[in-house]
């Protein structure tokens, strides 16, 4: 599909949601929503993690990790604001070379249009609707500390990809959902926050992703597309396919113990960008991952994944291999434990890691 072609569909729904706006709006009383409180309104929520690293040729560490709040405003019927805005790893000591980042980022802060049921118009940033992976990643509904390096800091696809531009959404019935998005970044570099004429990145991403999880009870089956430009003269493209499945045992069968299947695939070109000086740069992996709640307040998970960030490169194939357990210890509470053991085509590095998380979410 051209980047013509996805505007043309863009700027098509836009004028669906916008012509069907006044019917709406006709019907919405002012003075009952002006006299609302804010409590009726507005909705917030939040996580907060912290964890103890051990990985070998590393020194042991406590880290702070992050606390995420979310906001969430509801203008009136069909429009809402949201927000989330999170601060990762304490800042370092004066002086010190090494520690935490202090980051403050914002993975969400959009506008929300919804003129007709099942109908949504996102506008704004907003994580990027490719794969499903970054639903599950928080750490109140991670299983594991740890997130697939297919999805996350494995040079496959930006971690966390959030972006700045337009979704329109459609429900599509009792099938599932479908995404269009037009973005200002790409599959290589990630989220942009303005696109500039006079340097940096000019052009944009478009993509979709087509979700079916509303046909049948504790499945998720869909697949993802992601295409842009990624380089300053426009010259060269990046693209991603995805597929990505869920089924819940414990919905399918009824039986809470069992387990929750969850698996994606990504592949991908980005051109001209290979390590090896004028060659194409292909990447492809994928995570399978598994967890059941064997007790009440007892769910243990393991996960294994396979990526190449770079298939011209010789031996740079990698893998990882994860168990988990996690202990609801406490209402909205979670002690979580993790080992990990990384494998590097070819080489011989010492780099597993043990991990302990507590997690609390409200």
């Amino acid at each position: 599909m051209s980047g013509l072609q996805m505007r043309m569909i863009v700027y098509i729904m836009m004028g669906a949601l916008a012509a069907s706006a006044p019917a709406r709006a006709q019907g919405f009383d002012v003075d009952a929503t002006a006299a609302a409180s804010a409590a009726d309104r507005v909705e917030w929520h939040g996580y907060y993690e912290f964890e103890y690293w051990d990985i070998q040729d590393k020194n042991a560490t406590f880290d702070a990790h992050k606390i995420t709040i979310w906001l969430g405003a509801q203008l009136n019927d069909m429009a809402r604001v949201v927000s989330e805005v999170e601060y990762e790893h304490l800042p370092r000591l004066p002086g010190d070379k090494a520690g935490g980042s202090g980051e403050i980022k914002i993975d969400s802060a959009n506008l929300q249009l919804t003129p007709v049921e099942g109908y949504t118009g996102t506008f704004g940033a907003f994580y990027v609707p490719f794969g499903i992976e970054y639903y599950s990643y928080p750490g109140h509904k991670n299983k594991l500390v740890t997130r697939p390096k297919v999805m996350k800091s494995g040079g496959i696809i930006p971690g966390t990809w959030s972006d700045i531009g337009v979704d329109l959404s459609a429900a599509l019935g009792a099938v599932g959902h479908l995404d269009v998005f037009y973005l200002n970044g790409d599959a290589l570099n990630g989220g942009i926050s303005r696109d500039s004429s006079t340097g940096g990145n000019k052009g944009k991403t478009a993509g979709a992703r087509l979700m079916l999880d509303s046909f049948a009870e504790g499945f998720n089956v869909g697949a993802s597309y992601a295409s842009g430009k990624w380089d300053a003269d426009d010259k060269y493209t990046s693209s991603r396919w995805g597929a990505h499945l869920r089924a819940d045992g414990g919905k399918i069968s009824g039986v809470e113990a069992m387990p929750v299947l969850l698996a994606e695939y990504v592949t991908g070109k980005d051109e001209a960008a290979s390590s090896v000086e004028g060659k194409d740069k292909d990447v492809a992996g994928y995570y399978v991952q598994l967890s059941s709640r064997i007790l009440p307040a007892v769910e243990l998970a393991a996960r294994y994944g396979v990526y190449d960030n770079d298939k011209e490169k010789k031996d740079n194939e990698k893998t990882e291999t994860s168990v988990g357990l996690v202990w609801h210890m406490l209402p909205f509470v979670q002690a979580k434990a993790e080992y990990q053991w990384n494998g590097e085509q070819g080489k011989e590095k010492e780099n597993n890691a043990a991990v302990i998380q507590l997690v609390a979410d409200w």
